[in-house]
């Protein structure tokens, strides 16, 4: 557990609770927490701050925090916003640790609102004092009926409690959701609703439930993030710990982005980033809410996570089967062809007409004999390829239904391989067997699909973390990587704020990534000599910090092949490059080798401003300036994550060898991959932006070379 791990045990989970501006109209959201408080059986002590009352819902009332006798863990504060900074302060003498502002009226209402809630975060950081919102709808303890919020849905009894710990940004969609989600029978641990968070935020309470024994999984309704190197902290908590967090992030839309002056800058907008960062860290990301719901629905009920990803699927109706089995494809998920003698198995309880393959369809007419249902459920799990069961059941009503429905429970409770069921027929017909699943604790859907995907998240993410396990993970710089970034630094140190393109070649050259043959020519007669020793053809260009494009300025010229056309395009380049900018520092001309035989790709990096150095690659030319064919990841990157990169583009295909090309060499491009990723992190403070474009990747074997490179510092 980090160092840098928030307790929040007594904000969740409060000993004792002031409302100060406590409320007799028990609609009011002032009166909603005194009244829930006492509606759940919260057993702790209940201290409503308002002067009217004498008592409220048979607690004592008192006039200030100050004149409560006991000690108080949590404050909840619902007053006019004008007043919330002067009941805090009460609370600060009071010694009260934590506190949920639930007034409005702060960041999102205007310049006074916004200084007010700026000397809340001021106070915070001053005192240690725990704050949440304002503008929060509250937190909530179910295991301890500890009610810190006003939500209508927090007065609904009995709550749901179980293992899913949910965080929110969102205050109203937010309980909307929890709503849902315990109509659907999903229990929770904890629930945070965290406003406009100005002292605690989202991750700080998903953090503190990763870490909590009865909560297995973190679900939450993302709309930003505030600290991505917290979040990649917590991340990697959870992998360890084998408990998924689901995010329902929103704002996929691209916003308005500032001018880059890199490829990379412009195409690594912050969702794509997002979006990297999950999948990288194996966060679950879904774009709906009954996604999210049924993902909890399912964690909760299972046994334990699958062990792989092949999936078994059993239906009594064909289509049922295709519906499953072109959801599960769709997935990459793994839907194993059965062996001999689990199909013979089948073939002896399933009608001439049913299938034994996977899906494997047991028909209608699976009713007939008692026992062969239970056959085939057991048959199919002792099968060491499948990992999970997905079983749809279709218009099987009345008793053989219900047998099917004590069949699937039965079984259930004898494996820790996942299970859950499909079954395709309304409430009216199929409302008793629907109980016995539920109450036997297996998870049903009314959809193929949805089961499907429920399972198959879960699945992959299992997958995931096991792959994620086994990886090498980042080394910490040793004294030769120390001599190295200070050799860097130095050299970075004595450029402008573009680095020259020979400087930032030399840069990458420090860190072992091979650039082209070539030198800065400040003469012609000196660019013949540089030339002849590279042997031609050569490429020329212009070396400069102040233009950066130098297809625009006319600094650039290809295959040159003799010592008068060099001669030439040296006073062609230097004089296109003085009109281009007047007043740019020129350093002369590059003279390189000019690289055949390759193909052009792209590697980048920019810092997120959330999650610091991000990686991006890409192939070059129109993949990248018109199709946007890209793959992100946050730094560090290893060796098996730079080719889940490299794999993950649409044009990969092209450097595997299509239509019978020579294959490129896919290990050279991870290893600079790796490489640019640990300068990113030696660098974060130095480096702002770098494009190695193009990097030249030679066929198979034949290694890399840096043709053009761009490094803007910070």
């Amino acid at each position: 557990m980090s160092k840098l791990f928030k307790d929040l045990k007594y904000f969740l989970s409060p000993r004792s609770i002031a409302i100060i501006g406590a409320s007799g109209n028990f609609e009011s959201i002032s009166g909603k927490p005194v009244l829930y408080l006492k509606k759940q059986g919260y057993e702790g002590r209940v201290y409503p701050i308002n002067p009217k009352y004498e008592e409220l819902c048979g607690y004592q009332c008192y006039k200030s925090v100050l004149d409560v006798p006991g000690s108080i863990d949590l404050a909840l504060v619902a007053v006019n916003y004008k007043l919330v900074l002067p009941m805090l302060k009460q609370c600060v003498v009071k010694g009260i640790p934590f506190a949920s502002i639930f007034s409005s009226g702060f960041a999102e209402s205007g310049e006074e609102g916004k200084e007010l809630q700026n000397e809340i975060a001021r106070l915070a950081k001053d005192t240690g004092m725990g704050i949440c919102g304002p503008n929060c709808q509250g937190s909530v303890s179910l295991k301890d009926r500890a009610i810190g919020g006003f939500s209508a849905s927090l007065g609904v009894v009995p709550l749901i409690t179980g293992p899913i710990g949910y965080v929110t940004q969102s205050g109203a969609l937010g309980y909307s959701i929890f709503s849902l989600a315990q109509e659907s029978g999903v229990g929770f641990s904890y629930v945070a609703s965290t406003g406009n968070e100005v002292d605690l935020h989202t991750l700080d309470f998903m953090e503190f439930m990763l870490e909590d024994n009865d909560t297995t999984m973190v679900i939450s309704y993302l709309e930003g993030i505030k600290n991505g190197k917290q979040f990649m902290r917590l991340a990697d908590r959870a992998l360890k710990l084998g408990k998924p967090i689901v995010a329902l992030k929103v704002g996929r839309s691209e916003v308005g982005q500032k001018a880059a002056s890199s490829h990379t800058a412009s195409l690594t907008g912050s969702d794509a980033v997002v979006d990297a960062f999950f999948k990288q860290k194996g966060i679950i990301r879904v774009n709906d809410i009954e996604n999210m719901i049924d993902i909890a629905a399912l964690m909760q009920r299972i046994p334990e996570l699958p062990k792989g990803d092949g999936i078994g699927l059993i239906t009594t109706s064909g289509g049922g089967g295709i519906l499953m089995a072109d959801e599960a494809a769709d997935m990459g998920l793994n839907i194993p062809e059965l062996d001999e003698k689990t199909t013979n198995a089948i073939r002896e309880v399933i009608p001439a007409y049913g299938s034994a393959l996977n899906p494997v369809d047991v028909t209608a007419q699976v009713i007939n004999e008692a026992d062969d249902f239970m056959k085939v459920l057991q048959v199919m799990l002792d099968n060491a390829d499948i990992d999970a069961l997905v079983i749809v059941i279709t218009q099987i009503a009345g008793e053989s239904g219900k047998q099917m429905a004590r069949d699937i429970v039965k079984i259930s409770k004898q494996t820790s391989k996942p299970i859950t069921v499909a079954w395709t027929t309304g409430d009216n017909l199929v409302g008793e067997h629907l109980k016995i699943l539920s109450d036997g604790g297996v998870q049903y859907y009314k959809s193929p699909v949805r089961a499907v995907r429920a399972m198959g998240v879960l699945m992959k993410y299992a997958t995931f973390r096991k792959e994620y396990q086994s990886h090498p993970k980042h080394v910490v710089s040793d004294d030769k990587s120390k001599k190295l970034r200070d050799s860097a630094i130095a050299l970075c140190k004595n450029a402008k704020k573009s680095l020259t393109e020979h400087q930032g070649k030399e840069l990458l050259d420090l860190y072992g990534i091979r650039i082209t043959n070539e030198d800065v020519a400040i003469s012609k007669e000196n660019a013949v000599d540089i030339a002849q020793e590279i042997g031609y053809p050569v490429v020329m260009k212009i070396d400069s910090p102040d233009i950066l494009h130098k297809t625009e300025a006319g600094g650039l010229k290809l295959n040159i092949q003799t010592d008068k056309a060099v001669e030439e395009v040296y006073d062609e380049i230097m004089e296109n490059a003085r009109n281009y900018n007047p007043n740019a520092q020129l350093s002369g001309v590059l003279i390189q080798e000019m690289v055949k035989g390759g193909t052009e790709v792209i590697v980048g990096l920019n810092n997120d401003p959330q999650f610091g150095p991000t990686i991006m690659f890409g192939l070059g030319g129109i993949f990248v300036e018109i199709l946007k064919d890209v793959s992100l990841r946050v730094a560090p990157v290893n060796y098996e994550e730079a080719i889940k990169m490299i794999q993950e583009i649409k044009g990969f295909k092209i450097l595997e060898g299509a239509r019978g090309q020579s294959k490129y060499d896919i290990n050279a491009i991870a290893d600079v991959l790796v490489k640019v990723s640990r300068m990113a992190i030696e660098l974060e403070d130095v480096v702002a932006e770098l494009d190695i474009n193009p990097l030249i990747v030679m066929p198979e074997g034949q290694g890399i070379r840096v043709a053009d490179a761009l490094i803007i510092k910070k």
